[in-house]
């Protein structure tokens, strides 16, 4: 063989095996980042899974604090796997939960500012909700999220802030059980929500420790494309059993009725069925429709100026008590205040003989009590609208009225302040 022969393969065979070389260095530096990210991802996880009720340290906008797997698990499943070994002592009881299934409103928590156990300083959560394309509570082609919905996305992230702090924790032999008591809400913007993301802002500003009894009260807000939707407050309470089981409403126990009921004022309403196209145009045929019968009175009520009445017989198999809560079924007060807006809509369509659409108005705040609960005992939930204002703008007439909710013959919610517009269509 020829030395130039051999120059050239000796060239060749140097230049490959350095190629390969560098080849290798190169995979092996790929490999060795993979793993790392991998090794990071599976610390993380590991770390959450041994205590997953610590907060970063570091804002990631990329990794939630809490997952949606983290929220389901601490609606439904082991109180110690979601909120930590200080929890332990719940195992075998029931103890105060989020809401589950398709009332769940969270998709994720993006942080929390708080120190666990400290409740002298105010605290703050974020949390966001990815709304489908077709969201359950959305089911026609109106734009405007029912008012219900948009309290319970509101709402919810407190309850989580709320046991992440191990509030219930200051008295663990009680058996609690976690209540809105109080609240005020003022609406935004009307955005479409659907295929958006919803993010809200809420912050605890006080905690009350009164003897066995615990009151908290929260700031909130609620955003999507970065427009104001919903603003307000509201106060929670953690009460024990004893407490719960004898329910004394907004007369301290006292029976009522309401005022359609009485003998001297039925003969002035009018009866009718939710079906009936004409009162309930574009209103829920789903799981928000909360009346099943309603009675209509064009020019009575405490103002003489209108009153609606409705009803809804309550059964344990409703899907709110499965979904709210577990282990503690009670209907959601949001659902009353959805019954009390579908027979304040009943009532202006009824006024106004027409059916255009009637819809919330920015700016203005709606005030409500809470002293009770609806439950699976019950046989029937009332609620009852006293308009009390009517007003002509350009964009439509604006109505302003009260109203009041029963289980079966206690009062038991209060809504002031409550305005909707039937708008004009161009």
């Amino acid at each position: 063989m020829s030395s130039e022969l051999e120059n050239t393969i000796r060239s060749r065979y140097t230049h490959l095996v350095s190629n390969h070389s560098r080849d290798l260095a190169t995979l092996q530096k790929q490999f060795l980042a993979i793993r790392k990210m991998d090794l990071q991802r599976i610390s993380r996880n590991l770390s959450r899974s041994i205590n997953p009720i610590e907060p970063k340290t570091q804002p990631d906008d990329s990794v939630p604090l809490f997952s949606r797997v983290w929220l389901e698990n601490f609606a439904t499943g082991d109180i110690v796997q979601s909120l930590g070994p200080r929890y332990a002592i719940y195992q075998g009881r029931r103890c105060p939960r989020i809401p589950n299934g398709d009332f769940l409103l969270i998709s994720r928590i993006g942080s929390i500012q708080g120190t666990q156990n400290q409740f002298n300083v105010p605290s703050i959560i974020t949390a966001e909700l990815d709304v489908p394309a077709n969201p359950w509570f959305m089911e026609d082609s109106a734009p405007e999220c029912p008012l219900s919905i948009l309290l319970e996305i509101a709402l919810q992230p407190c309850g989580v802030l709320s046991a992440w702090l191990g509030t219930s924790l200051r008295y663990p032999d009680e058996n609690y059980y976690f209540r809105n008591l109080d609240g005020t809400l003022k609406r935004g913007k009307t955005v479409d929500l659907r295929g958006k993301t919803v993010l809200t802002r809420a912050k605890l500003t006080k905690t009350i420790f009164n003897g066995r009894i615990i009151l908290q009260h929260f700031d909130f807000t609620t955003f999507c494309e970065d427009e104001m939707i919903l603003t307000g407050t509201s106060s929670f309470g953690y009460f024990p059993a004893k407490m719960m089981a004898a329910q004394m409403g907004l007369e301290g126990g006292a029976p009522s009725e309401p005022w359609g009921r009485k003998a001297e004022n039925t003969p002035d309403l009018v009866q009718t069925l939710p079906n009936n196209s004409h009162l309930f145009p574009n209103q829920s045929t789903g799981k928000l429709r909360m009346i099943d019968e309603i009675w209509i009175s064009r020019g009575d009520g405490q103002h003489n100026r209108g009153y609606s009445m409705a009803s809804r017989r309550i059964s344990p198999e409703d899907w709110f008590f499965a979904n709210h809560f577990f282990q503690d079924p009670v209907m959601p007060g949001s659902l009353g205040l959805e019954g009390f807006l579908q027979a304040f809509k009943a009532l202006i369509h009824a006024l106004t003989g027409s059916e255009k659409p009637i819809i919330g108005i920015p700016g203005l705040v709606l005030k409500c009590k809470y002293r009770g609960q609806v439950l699976p005992s019950h046989e029937k939930m009332w609620v009852e609208v006293h308009l009390k204002d009517r007003q002509s703008t350009p964009g439509g007439p604006v109505f302003t009225a009260d109203g009041w909710l029963w289980a079966d013959d206690i009062r038991i919610y209060e809504i002031k302040n409550l305005v909707l517009q039937q708008i004009e269509e161009n």
